[in-house]
Order: C-alpha cells, then sequence, then structure tokens
C-alpha cells in the first residue's frame, strides 16, 4: 500500500462547471463534508490543504487514460493488443496514427491538464488569504501549485505545441475566448514556476506525508524541461543539484521500484500516487488500472482477469542487450524480467508459465512493470483499483539527464552507473558524440521501458525527423510530420472560436 499523506476530507473543484462535487482524492478521505462554493471555501487552513491536494489529483486519470496510450503505444515500444475487433477503437487509432479531433484520449489528457492548472490557480489566489494559516504551510502549498501547475502545462506543450496559456483563475466566457500561446512562453512559464517552486518546497517529507512535491522533484523536472528546451548547460547543472543533493539513490535490484513496499522510496523523485479500493472501472477511480490493463490476458493472475494492453512489440525486445544477436532468449539486461513478460516467465505462488502467445500478443509478451498479483488482495482489489504508484520521475532519470545533458566526458560515469546495476558493461571510451548520444537514448529506452517515456524521446531527439523514421522503420507507415503534436480536441475549438487547430488535423 503506497504511502498517503494526509487523512481528509476533499471536494475536487471541476473547471468545466465551476464548482463543487464531493469527489474522493487519490489520498485517504472521509466521505462527508458541507459543499461550498469557491468563494467561502478557503476560511480555514485544513480547506487549503484540501485544496492542494485535489490539485494532484487530476494526474491519477492521466495516468489511467491517456499517458499509456500516448507514451507507449504510439511508440515502437508497444501496440495495442488487447482483444482484437472493436476492443479500444480510440486507442488502435493511435497505434495506427489515424486520430482525429474527436479522440478521447487525446481529449482527457487535455481536459485533465486544464483542471489541474485551474485547481494550481485557485490554490495560487485563494490561499494567500486564508486568514489564520501556518506561513511555512501556506508557502509551501503555494509552491506545490506552481509545481503541479508547470507539471500540467509541460505535458500539455509537449503534446499540442502552442497552448493557451493563464496563470489566474478565468472563468467560462474568458475560457470560451482566450487563444493559443507560442510554446515558448509556455515553456518559459514552466521553468519561472519550477524556479519559484524550487526555493520553498522541502527536500523530504514525513513518511505520513511522502507522495507530495519536493524540491528535488521541482529541479529534477526543470533539468528535463531545459532537455527539451534544448539548453544543456542548464539541464546538466539542475541535474547535478539533485545528484549532490544526497537525497536519492539507486536501488540495488531495478525490480524493487515497482514494489508496493518501495513506493515514494529512495530512487523516486516523484511518482502518481494511488490507493487499492473504490472499484469504479473508471479512469477516476482513486486506484490504477494498469495492472489489469496490461495483465496477460485473460490468465487471470491479475484482479479482474487481465486484458492484455500495451503489448511491447518484437522491435523493442529485440533492441535489448543479449549474448546472441539472433537469439531473444539470450537477453542479459537484468531489467528484462522484471519490465515484460517473455514466454516460459514464471509466477511461483501462481503456478504460472507465460505461454508463447495470447490473444492480441503473438510473441507471448506482455507489460510486467506494474504486476500485482492477484492474490495481493491489499495491492488489488479488482475493478481498476490497484494501489500500486506509477513513476513519473525516478532517479535513475537524473542520471541519464545529466549523462545526456554534460556530454560524454563528464556524464558517461553516470550512463554507467545505471548500466551496471542492469549488469551491462560501461559504454566504451572511444564512442564518437553521435554515438554517445545514440547510446544515451538507447538506455533511456529499456531503463523506463512502459513508463510512457518513449514516444517524447522520438519527439525531442535533435533530427527533427527521426521520430519519422524511427515509427516506418518499426512498421507504422502511418506516421506523418503533422503527428509531431496531437489534434487540438475538436470539443475545445467547437467553444472557442480563437482556438485553431494543429497543421493536417
Amino acid at each position: 500500500m503506497s504511502m498517503r499523506y494526509i487523512k481528509t476530507n476533499v471536494c475536487l473543484l471541476l473547471i468545466a462547471s465551476i464548482s463543487f462535487q464531493c469527489k474522493k482524492s487519490l489520498l485517504e478521505i472521509d466521505q462527508t463534508i458541507p459543499t461550498r462554493t469557491v468563494e467561502n471555501y478557503y476560511q480555514t487552513e485544513a480547506e487549503a490543504l484540501t485544496a492542494v491536494i485535489a490539485t494532484y489529483t487530476p494526474l491519477q486519470a492521466m495516468y489511467n487514460g491517456a499517458a499509456w496510450h500516448l507514451g507507449d503505444i504510439m511508440s515502437d515500444d508497444c501496440d495495442l493488443g488487447g482483444g482484437g475487433g472493436g476492443d479500444g477503437l480510440e486507442t488502435a487509432a493511435l497505434d495506427n496514427f489515424t486520430m482525429d479531433a474527436f479522440n478521447p484520449i487525446v481529449s482527457l489528457m487535455w481536459s485533465q491538464c486544464y483542471f489541474g492548472i485551474y485547481r494550481a490557480n485557485l490554490v495560487l489566489e485563494k490561499i494567500p488569504l486564508v486568514p489564520v494559516m501556518n506561513e511555512d504551510i501556506r508557502n509551501r502549498s503555494l509552491a506545490e501549485a506552481k509545481f503541479l501547475r508547470a507539471l500540467y502545462y509541460f505535458h500539455l506543450v509537449r503534446l499540442y505545441g502552442d497552448v493557451p496559456l493563464y496563470t489566474n483563475v478565468i472563468s467560462l466566457e474568458d475560457a470560451s475566448t482566450i487563444a493559443r500561446s507560442p510554446k515558448q512562453a509556455v515553456y518559459d512559464q514552466v521553468i519561472a514556476d519550477l524556479k519559484d517552486a524550487e526555493t520553498v518546497l522541502p527536500s523530504s517529507y514525513p513518511a505520513d506525508e511522502k507522495g507530495r512535491a519536493t524540491s528535488g522533484a521541482a529541479k529534477a523536472l526543470m533539468a528535463n524541461v531545459y532537455l527539451w528546451m534544448g539548453d544543456k548547460s542548464n539541464a546538466a547543472a539542475k541535474a547535478l543539484e539533485v545528484i549532490n543533493s544526497n537525497q536519492y539513490s539507486l536501488w540495488d535490484n531495478y525490480a524493487h521500484n515497482f514494489k508496493l513496499q518501495n513506493e515514494n522510496g529512495k530512487e523516486s523523485v516523484f511518482e502518481i500516487q494511488y490507493r487499492n479500493g473504490n472499484q469504479t472501472f473508471s479512469d477516476y477511480g482513486q486506484g490504477q488500472k494498469l495492472n489489469t490493463f496490461f495483465g496477460p490476458r485473460f490468465q487471470y493472475i491479475v484482479a479482474s482477469g487481465g486484458y492484455g494492453w500495451n503489448v511491447p512489440t518484437l522491435n523493442f525486445v529485440q533492441s535489448y542487450e543479449r549474448t546472441n544477436p539472433s537469439d531473444i532468449n539470450t537477453i542479459v539486461d537484468k531489467r528484462r524480467p522484471s519490465s515484460m513478460w517473455m514466454p516460459g516467465d514464471t509466477e511461483d505462488s501462481l503456478k504460472y508459465t507465460q505461454p508463447a502467445s495470447l490473444v492480441g500478443s503473438p510473441y507471448g509478451f506482455n507489460v510486467r512493470k506494474y504486476f500485482v498479483p492477484v492474490y495481493n488482495t491489499e495491492g488489488d482489489v479488482g475493478g481498476w483499483s490497484c494501489a500500486l504508484n506509477v513513476p513519473f520521475i525516478r532517479y535513475s532519470e537524473v542520471l541519464l539527464i545529466y549523462a545526456e545533458a554534460a556530454g560524454k566526458t563528464l556524464g558517461k560515469p553516470y550512463i554507467d552507473q545505471v548500466r551496471a546495476r542492469a549488469g551491462l558493461a560501461p559504454l566504451a571510451d572511444a564512442l564518437s558524440d553521435q554515438q554517445y548520444l545514440d547510446a544515451v537514448f538507447n538506455e533511456r529506452r529499456h531503463e523506463f521501458a512502459f513508463e510512457m517515456h518513449r514516444w517524447y524521446d522520438l519527439l525531442r531527439y535533435p533530427d527533427e525527423n527521426y521520430f519519422i523514421n524511427v515509427m516506418r522503420a518499426s512498421g507504422k507507415t502511418n506516421i506523418l510530420p503533422k503527428h509531431r503534436y496531437m489534434p487540438i480536441p475538436q470539443s475545445e475549438i467547437d467553444k472557442d472560436p480563437n482556438l485553431t487547430q494543429n497543421d493536417g488535423y
């Protein structure tokens, strides 16, 4: 069971109606609370803290209902899988690059990011006015809101390019007239928010509050943003600040990152919080659905049977280092067994052996990284309600950001550190700069397999045609230059005449 930082009540603000609706947050909460309006809700410290918690919750729906479709299935690492036919048509459209502006997954990511931004802006507007509040908690709460606002905008600008940018609470009328701001303005705001947040957020929290944003999370996210902006100097500097803080370290065993008992552990910089229960069969529940959706299809080793989605591709499996290039059963990378199922893999307590093929998985491959076995009902009681958190930034990513941004001379020891844990030899000293860059990207592919990073790595590679070439080589030939950005949801354009569509949609 993942750690939760407060037990309280929460009413989540819904931007669609600009009203309150009682709903559980990512934390354990009681269900009774008087519903109040935005204007009179922020009267006490407890209410202020509840509002901060509500600002985290859109992340749960994003990572249940959109992040893995966009980050994994659209990439060369995964295909849809599942039952075929009409199973997951909206996801199949992403997999095949036939998506349009009506795709519900694309819309979910957009709407949940803006829910989060709206809530962050409310926190930043209302909490300074709370009459009686511990000043340290007030300042920390404002810093959390800035971190989260930056995080939501970072998701948006990478996926959609130019997006509406606002840092105040706006009405529905204003929201229906706002135009898109240039990408650079969005990135500038993200950096400004993270600079403010890093100076105020604590480096760590007590056990019952783990999961909140820390100064290390702000610095690590800033390093990632700088990398996206092409500012390697600042990316390296921020990553090095996190490294030199001595707040984080690698688990000796890669698999320990994905165990319930290790959530918010020593390698975790920031992760999406989930908890067991509620059984909503919904993207908007308190638990994550990845355990059920990624589990081998109807093998009943996970709660609710297993749906077999997000299936690793043969292309991905063949990219692992192995002793015999023609035999995928000779993979030497220690990360593989905890990342994915291959035929012959076992789960001894269930007396289960992965078959040679399954419906939706012709090679017998499935994602294992979020596996919680069916007998662990404290971890997953079913109904898409798994308690296992989903990592967003791990310390190994900080090491690889520094390795990439600092270049071969300074960075190589840091990628070698990541490789050593995987049982791999250090990179060769004689690599050219281009070979070294490709080695870093390849290392990221395996270190963060099925953590929803791959598509974004393809996009930010220095060659602007790289993502097209890689995807076409993997067999996804429908990809076009327009797919650098997702379509702006048509439902949003219909409401806002000033909102333009991305080219080609």
